[in-house]
């Protein structure tokens, strides 16, 4: 099968959750003889054999000085893709984020993967009128496609309140021999990481609120980086704590870094999987979430069996002010190969094949 993927972003120039996911994806469908083309812009220095690259021109500016997506970007991109995705004879089109391209292609042509839904939080995301046009617009999209995947449960069955469309849930898999190295680390010495892109929706402004609240002196580590670097980096220096922010860090250095962390802490407003969440996990760090309603690493931490489930920033103050008990986490449902195998089987029972 010839496999489309439509994402903006691309990794490795960016590391979220969508990119990590397609990239995956796609080297094990190549490995199992399916072609794959993936359409998004044209990234410097960012190739894979494994790929046909289709760019639809340059990345823009992704997000304003307030750390918001910004609107005409989007709304470009989404008619540039279904463009592209006319010349290209797919015979599965699997569309993210941003979702705008599913405004463009046939009805019931495509795939749409769901990173998250957000409903009446758009209303608090951008202003009157443009959140309640986006929330419109969210409720529109689910009503276009043939099917939708989401990565966890939990956003699933939000989805399913506002469409008739069939909705599965399939989980993100990572190939955890990869990992083993970094689980094994017995130096635990810093007390808390935190990894995301530097947005208000990742919950910066609740870390800083709980490090404030922790009196004992902890060292902690923040990967990302972002339009609000330079805002949180001066609050961070207010603190009494030992803080490094690691900017554009390496794959490498970002694992070896939860490797000695003793807690990893999910702070934010809005996740639709959270692959850090699973990659702390992995690396032997002890999660906290913050259970906001929208968070779906809370379902992560449920299903493993591991990591600490927060309704407010102070229960968190008092957590990681002291050691994790050991725990071993269930990870079976999360492999690569789990993941790759329930997303073709999906795939196959959408266009019956």
């Amino acid at each position: 099968m010839h496999f489309c993927f439509v994402c903006s972003h691309l990794y490795p120039c960016t590391r979220g959750g969508a990119e990590l996911r397609y990239h995956l994806l796609a080297k094990e469908l190549t490995k199992l003889g399916h072609r794959v083309s993936y359409i998004t812009y044209a990234y410097n220095g960012c190739t894979d054999s494994s790929t046909a690259l289709v760019p639809v021109g340059k990345p823009p500016e992704h997000y304003d000085e307030k750390g918001r997506r910004r609107v005409l970007p989007v709304a470009t991109f989404g008619l540039k893709a279904a463009r592209a995705i006319e010349k290209l004879h797919c015979d599965v089109v699997d569309v993210s984020q941003p979702y705008t391209p599913a405004l463009f292609l046939p009805k019931g042509s495509f795939v749409l993967t769901l990173l998250e839904f957000w409903g009446p939080m758009w209303r608090s995301y951008y202003p009157v009128p443009l959140g309640v046009l986006a929330e419109k617009g969210e409720k529109l999209l689910v009503r276009r496609p043939k099917a939708i995947i989401t990565l966890a449960e939990f956003i699933a069955g939000r989805v399913r309140e506002y469409t008739s469309v069939p909705v599965y849930s399939i989980p993100i898999g990572l190939p955890f021999e990869n990992y083993t190295k970094y689980a094994a680390n017995t130096k635990r010495d810093i007390d808390a990481v935190a990894i995301g892109r530097f947005v208000p929706i990742k919950g910066w402004d609740r870390l800083v609120q709980l490090l404030n609240l922790v009196d004992k002196p902890l060292r902690v580590a923040i990967v990302g980086d972002g339009p609000l670097y330079h805002q949180l980096a001066q609050q961070l220096r207010n603190t009494h704590h030992k803080v490094e922010i690691l900017r554009g860090a390496s794959e490498e250095e970002k694992l070896s870094t939860l490797s000695r962390a003793k807690y990893y802490l999910n702070l934010s407003q809005f996740e639709g999987f959270s692959i850090a969440t699973l990659e702390a996990l992995a690396c032997g760090a002890h999660p906290v979430v913050l259970d906001t309603g929208y968070n779906a690493a809370v379902e992560l931490v449920q299903n493993t069996g591991c990591g600490t489930i927060i309704k407010a920033v102070d229960e968190a103050a008092e957590i990681i002010a002291h050691d994790p008990l050991p725990c071993i986490p269930g990870l079976s449902n999360y492999n690569l190969k789990s993941f790759v195998n329930k997303y073709i089987e999906t795939i196959e029972k959408i266009f019956q094949r």
